[in-house]
């Protein structure tokens, strides 16, 4: 969980560097790139069944998080929120059947972060 909260102070470090208007591009990209995991874990292991599932879920939180560049910051803070949700299931319930337990760790952590960030951002104007 500790690797999550410093990931995500690392990202926000990275990001200080980008122009502003990179800035939550580069969180949505961030954002595709953690979903998509998921899907590629349930990939390697299709007896457990939930492939479909994980690919719903990912393009789920994709779409919100695309939309919300357009529309507003609290969207993409949201899909970061979802994800993080998705995550605590995985962790907690027969969806993390094949998964490592440290990555929903990580994702979880590291979500909040991130989805916390975005909100202020939105919240301030940023």
């Amino acid at each position: 969980m500790l690797k999550g909260l410093l990931a995500g102070g690392i990202t926000m470090g990275v990001a200080a560097v980008f122009p502003e208007a990179l800035v939550l591009p580069f969180f949505a990209a961030i954002l595709g790139l953690i979903a998509g995991v998921y899907p590629g874990i349930a990939m390697a292991d299709p007896l457990t069944g939930g492939t479909g599932l994980e690919w719903t879920a990912a393009a789920t939180v994709m779409g919100l998080g695309l939309v919300g560049l357009w529309v507003s910051p609290f969207l993409l803070a949201g899909a970061w929120f979802l994800h993080a949700i998705w995550s605590f299931l995985h962790h907690f319930t027969a969806l993390g059947d094949g998964f490592p337990d440290s990555y929903a760790d990580f994702c979880l952590s590291y979500d909040l972060v991130m989805g916390g960030f975005v909100a202020y951002m939105g919240a301030v104007g940023g």
